[in-house]
């Protein structure tokens, strides 16, 4: 349902939201999971199957959401620290900001997170 559009989606992601507070599970949890479940190959593999899915999708419009690159994430959420719900966040955000200022790409756990929190304070997707 997470794919849907509308409705069906924001209804989806907030019962997913609620089994996940039920459940004391975070989206760095998740992020865990996948990032030490998979090899950084197969990790890698993964990405380029969905942007190439991604790409040969393009010209319709899917209701799919493409987010901006890590660095941009990074430094709108580090714009805006005090929107953060801890203090845990808002060290997260302040050392990928200085990670990817220096160009270096994040795993795929931290980009889940940072995406997460990015969508969660009003970031703007495409």
């Amino acid at each position: 349902m997470l794919g849907s559009s509308g409705g069906e989606r924001r209804n989806a992601f907030t019962a997913l939201e609620r089994v996940m507070r039920s459940e004391c599970v975070t989206w760095t949890d998740i992020g865990d999971v996948i990032e030490h479940s998979y090899s950084e190959d197969e990790l890698r593999e993964l990405v380029d199957t969905v942007r190439k899915q991604e790409r040969a999708r393009a010209p319709q419009s899917n209701g799919h959401i493409v987010l901006p690159e890590a660095s941009e994430m990074a430094e709108y959420c580090h714009q805006r620290l005090g929107r953060l719900k801890d203090d845990k966040q808002r060290s997260f955000v302040s050392d990928m900001y200085v990670i990817t200022r220096h160009g270096m790409n994040l795993t795929l756990g931290r980009l889940g997170y940072l995406a997460s929190i990015y969508i969660q304070i009003g970031g703007r997707t495409r």
